[in-house]
């Protein structure tokens, strides 16, 4: 059960943390929206 809260609780620290940093640097989001697919058609062309 401890473990249980430990994960809920490293979680919910990185989810604020991520809201954040978002709400300080609004075009984080979509930089990483787009970088995501960049590296997904990548990956694509190399297989």
């Amino acid at each position: 059960m401890k473990l249980f809260g430990f994960t809920a609780g490293l979680a919910l620290g990185m989810a604020a943390a991520a809201a954040g940093v978002c709400s300080m640097y609004p075009d984080i989001p979509r930089r990483v929206k787009r970088d995501t697919k960049h590296m997904m058609r990548s990956a694509k062309k190399m297989l």
